[in-house]
């Protein structure tokens, strides 16, 4: 995660330490603005919010499984954010995905109901 004030060197320092290839970029209050890729903040001058670019793949927290999986095939994202109302609280990614359906699928066998199956977020990780 990087902040919209940050030097875009300070950004790609951090995606280089991190070895990502995109950032969260938040504002000062924690909300989502937009991602940035790894190679608009490497080399280049001026702050994030110069090159982020707008989140269009989000969910909100509690989601069913079912929408998170149209989002992410609406917008075909490799993640997308998770937010509590408009705080960021992390991404889903595939892999969280498929495991939360796994998990729902042996909730299922086992009786559980599906609201008591909870998904992870990668910043929950």
């Amino acid at each position: 995660m990087v902040h919209l004030d940050d030097p875009l060197s300070k950004a790609a320092a951090k995606l280089a330490a991190d070895g990502a290839r995109w950032a969260v970029v938040l504002d000062d209050a924690e909300r989502l603005h937009g991602w940035i890729p790894a190679e608009a903040a490497d080399g280049a001058r001026g702050t994030v919010r110069d090159h982020a670019r707008r989140m269009e793949a989000w969910l909100p927290v509690g989601a069913p499984l079912k929408q998170a999986f149209s989002t992410m095939l609406q917008h075909d994202a490799g993640w997308i954010a998770v937010l509590d109302e408009d705080r960021f609280l992390g991404v889903l990614t595939p892999a969280r995905l498929h495991e939360a359906l796994r998990r729902s699928i042996d909730a299922d066998a086992g009786g559980i109901a599906r609201g008591e199956v909870q998904l992870q977020t990668v910043a929950d990780a």
